[in-house]
């Protein structure tokens, strides 16, 4: 699988996938099947870290792409979806995993 990696800030990643070399399924809240095509890992940071590095992301990306943001922040469970309210981006799911949030984002504009 081709990734290129860029540094967002000191230790934030952001993983660029080439579209046709994806493989991971996610499930949608409404069962429809997306592809994930980018992922944020933002674990270990607090607030405003990810709610900032996934505005970031969101900015890098093209219509249809779906980034996956997980992160263990209980605060992201409030600001994620509000923030996302906001724009056109639709957010399919929500994840809650022992501590862990990941965040199903498809790119709107």
């Amino acid at each position: 699988m081709n990734m290129r990696y860029e540094q967002l800030s000191k230790n934030a990643w952001f993983v660029y996938q080439h579209r046709f070399h994806i493989n991971e399924t996610v499930m949608s809240s409404n069962e429809v099947s997306t592809k994930v095509t980018h992922h944020l890992d933002v674990l270990g940071f607090y607030c405003p870290v990810p709610l900032h590095e996934m505005k970031k992301g969101l900015e890098q990306l093209n219509f249809g792409d779906v980034m996956q943001v997980i992160a263990d922040d209980p605060e992201t469970l409030h600001d994620i979806p509000m923030y996302l309210g906001r724009t056109n981006h639709i957010l399919h799911d929500v994840i809650n995993s022992s501590g862990e949030f990941t965040f199903i984002i498809e790119v709107s504009r």
